[in-house]
């Protein structure tokens, strides 16, 4: 053999970093079939693919293989619910076509335009010379975006409001407290907590008066809770805007008018968007939180004098980790259930039996499921149709890594109750 030979046959093989493995095996986990695969074969594959070992990645890899798995079975869950359907809009796909020569639709016009969702957008405008942030849903119109009659516009006094009490907005939104609002300013606008077929948004809204009765208006706008957790990113932003543009902005008057909720405690800006359950609401239990993933975490958090262990899954945006809407929060006597029989649980996942259930309220279950040979722990809300108990959205699906790490942090989070 030659020299050259010998060294390119010699040579050490290249290492892969996380990145690079984290996207091939997303990639290649779109065509696995896990009814003949297995987590080993799975790696081989990758190997070869990558012409490379992969021992080192291989904590990563199963993370990787088990929240692939959970995204699957949330998925599924979520189109065998009917009861908890998106609220109806108007189809983005339209408003995101290329308006000519293959160009997306430019923005709507305005200062600091924040983009909530495809067609909904917060920004800074002047109207009759005065600033105000306004909230409203778009449509497209001859290849631009034009604002529809679904928003609403928040003086700067009412946004300053909207600002301060974000936290406890969030904290009512996750609690599903649909009797929880605030007056935004000493206008006739409130921000509070609506139900839509069992999903919960922040409604901000103008009301007008009937018969001695506050009734809601048509102007206004509902947010779901990721287009909420949006705005509230963006707050500082707007507000400095608005601002700039001679709005004020600074800090919040009181709530409104003697009779409000107003929400306990005082929610600094953008609060509801914090990494930090715990913030939300303006109280925190703060101990006993615990990892159960890159992605997940348990920890307790309060609003209004309640208490909850919140089990929850988490996204980054601009270098901060955002609740998403997978998770469920548990009040004290709903984690107690779950704590009391937490070893009966481990028990029916670790003999695969999928027959368990486990009552932790009236609507919620722990279960334990198989999808595509993998068994979960499932925390979840139900709702009831022609008799039959059907799983709903709020809730989130376990791997049995993720479990056994909520199983191991549940004294400490019981303890982080009773602290608080």
């Amino acid at each position: 053999m030659r020299l050259h030979e010998f060294v390119l046959a010699h040579r050490p093989t290249p290492m892969a970093d996380a990145r690079t493995v984290k996207q091939k095996l997303r990639k290649l986990l779109r065509v696995v079939d896990f009814d003949v695969e297995t987590q080993r074969s799975i790696t081989a594959q990758l190997e070869r693919e990558l012409n490379t070992s992969l021992s080192q990645h291989k904590p990563l890899i199963k993370e990787e293989i088990d929240a692939f798995l959970t995204e699957q079975q949330d998925e599924e869950d979520d189109a065998g619910s009917d009861s908890e359907p998106e609220p109806a809009r108007p189809p983005p796909a339209k408003k995101q076509k290329a308006a000519s020569g293959g160009a997306v639709l430019p923005p709507p016009p305005g200062e600091c335009v924040v983009p909530l969702s495809a067609v909904r957008f917060a920004t800074v405008r002047q109207y009759g010379g005065k600033s105000m942030v306004d909230v409203r849903e778009f449509y497209d119109k001859d290849g631009s975006l034009k604002p529809g009659a679904k928003g609403l516009a928040l003086q700067p006094e009412g946004w300053a409001v909207l600002v301060q009490q974000a936290g406890a907005l969030t904290g009512a939104l996750e609690a599903g407290d649909d009797a929880f609002y605030v007056e935004l300013g000493a206008s006739t606008k409130r921000a509070s907590i609506s139900t839509f077929k069992g999903r919960h948004s922040v409604d901000l809204r103008e009301y007008y008066e009937k018969e001695g009765e506050i009734k809601p208006g048509k102007k206004g706008i509902a947010l779901q809770a990721e287009e909420w957790g949006k705005l509230c990113t963006a707050a500082a932003q707007l507000s400095q805007q608005l601002q700039q543009s001679g709005g004020g902005g600074g800090a919040a008057p009181s709530a409104g008018p003697s009779g409000a909720r107003k929400a306990a405690g005082s929610a600094g800006p953008c609060s509801g968007a914090t990494a930090n359950p715990a913030a939300a609401g303006g109280a925190a239990g703060g101990g006993g939180g615990v990892e159960l993933s890159s992605t997940r975490r348990a920890d307790v958090s309060a609003f209004k004098n309640v208490v909850y262990v919140n089990i929850r899954e988490y996204y980054e945006k601009d270098g901060q980790k955002l609740p998403g809407s997978k998770g469920i929060s548990l009040p004290r006597e709903q984690f107690a259930a779950l704590n009391a029989h937490a070893a009966e649980l481990d028990a029916a996942v670790k003999q695969h039996d999928t027959a368990y259930e486990l009552q932790l309220s009236a609507k919620r279950k722990a279960t334990v499921s198989c999808f595509k040979k993998t068994y979960l722990v499932n925390l979840r809300e139900y709702y009831e149709k022609d008799g039959q108990q059907l799983p709903g959205k709020k809730g989130i699906s376990l791997s049995e890594d993720q479990w056994a790490k909520l199983l191991a942090g549940l004294p400490g989070l019981a303890a982080a109750l009773d602290q608080t």
